[in-house]
């Protein structure tokens, strides 16, 4: 690849989101994880906690003069496993964070909050000129959960971006929503393992400036706002939505998955002049009725029924349901709209060649093609091949991890509809390559 190529595609990789540069590189910012290490977690998840600290270090650029880290941990007693600006090194912050032991203990997380705003933001080791941003992650309520409250008050005070993020299900929403800054820095996984799927939203969020408000006029009226698409999204493009559910799914899949949806699409404007949304109907393949006189022989009719056994889905139907119909102006599509076709998908293609078909007319019609593979009887290599591009497939073992990608999900609707084109562009093609 020659050096002019290779700018290029860097030069669209941070364009579409995708640059493999560090974060925060000319942002700098002093970041506080501030980690529960109380009795009720087991020991192994503790470890994934440090584990998924690890990773979103690497996301950012560590160094003298750029982003500082500092850990503080907390159950009975809050402990500063090291400071801001005690390592400059990428590895060595890593190897630190590796070589945390768990103490245990209750959930003071009002006395860990106070050590953040009195130590390790202080001068003495923060830096005033650049942000200071802190990333609480604990389990469940804390032990006082006032005294939280009045302490995360007093970190607000101070203009500190605060993330908190809440994993299991014991935490309490209202206090996660007192300690963050606001609400959408406020996270939720079922699990530490799942703590991943926050990695590239955290170190995006944790990079971005906070908004300052305009000053205000008294010569020219303001213009009217630009409708937004999204909650806490500048986009302005109107979207048609079409989502699709596996035919396979059972009843408790199929509720998880109304929920996901339900717990998406809460986030848009729903409007005739900005966000519409629709649902695709299931393509069983039933098969005819097997008759009374169609069997003389218990063979025979254990033939027949094995031939109506579900042995894939049909994402080729419900592709071409979405381009022939679901879009359509008949149905309320609009020509100013980017369109979007979400397919949530359990088990292999019962006909791919036709599927792979089916999805290249619908890209070829500007249909944004977003696949969520859920299991391990999916073929992940085949269904990145149907996405619009491999930054529009996601992942989860299961269904009930699919609020776990919410977040993801709406950050990508969230660029798209910042794109000035519909098309598939010679960019983002390049990008997949």
């Amino acid at each position: 690849m020659n050096r002019l190529l290779l700018v290029f595609l860097l030069t669209i990789g941070a364009v579409f989101g995708g640059s493999p540069e560090k974060g925060c590189g000319n942002n700098p910012a002093d970041i506080v994880f501030v980690l529960d290490e109380s009795g009720s977690i087991w020991g192994p998840h503790f470890k994934q906690q440090l584990k998924f600290v690890q990773d979103v270090i690497e996301s950012f650029d560590i160094g003298f003069n750029r982003t500082h880290v500092g850990v503080l941990t907390f159950g009975t007693n809050n402990r500063v496993i090291f400071p801001l600006g005690k390592y400059t090194n990428e590895n060595e912050l890593k190897t630190a964070v590796a070589g945390i032991r768990q103490q245990r203990g209750e959930t003071y997380t009002h006395l860990a909050l106070k050590r953040l705003r009195e130590e390790m933001f202080s001068p003495r080791y923060a830096r005033p000129w650049v942000r200071h941003v802190a990333i609480i992650i604990t389990d469940g309520e804390s032990n006082y959960p006032q005294e939280t409250k009045r302490e995360a008050a007093l970190c607000h005070k101070e203009n500190y971006q605060m993330f908190s993020i809440g994993v299991g299900q014991s935490v309490v929403r209202n206090e996660l929503e007192a300690i963050a800054s606001s609400s959408d820095l406020v996270f939720t996984v079922d699990s530490y393992g799942a703590l991943e799927s926050l990695r590239q939203i955290l170190a995006w969020k944790a990079c971005e400036p906070p908004s300052t408000p305009a000053p205000p006029t008294t010569t020219t009226p303001e213009p009217p706002p630009t409708p937004q698409m999204m909650e806490g999204c500048s986009g302005y493009k109107k979207m048609d939505h079409i989502w699709s559910i596996s035919d396979q799914a059972g009843v408790e899949e199929t509720n998880y998955a109304l929920n996901f949806i339900r717990l998406t699409t809460a986030e848009m404007k729903i409007d005739p002049q900005l966000v519409q949304v629709g649902l695709s109907p299931r393509f069983c393949d039933e098969g005819n009725a097997i008759r009374l006189k169609d069997h003389d022989t218990k063979e025979g009719f254990w033939r027949d029924l094995d031939r109506r056994r579900l042995t894939g889905v049909r994402s080729d139907r419900t592709i071409e349901y979405i381009r022939r119909e679901g879009v359509s102006p008949q149905n309320g599509g609009r020509s100013d709209a980017i369109k979007f076709g979400i397919l949530i998908v359990d088990n292999t293609e019962t006909d791919w060649e036709n599927t792979v078909n089916e999805a290249r007319l619908a890209k070829e019609a500007g249909i944004r093609l977003v696949v969520i593979g859920v299991g391990s009887r999916v073929d992940q290599g085949k269904l990145k091949q149907l996405a619009w591009s491999k930054r529009d497939y996601f992942y989860v073992t299961c269904y009930s991890e699919l609020n776990v990608i919410k977040i993801r999900i709406t950050s990508r609707f969230c660029v798209d509809t910042n794109q000035r084109v519909w098309k598939k562009s010679l960019l983002e093609s390049l990008y997949d390559f």
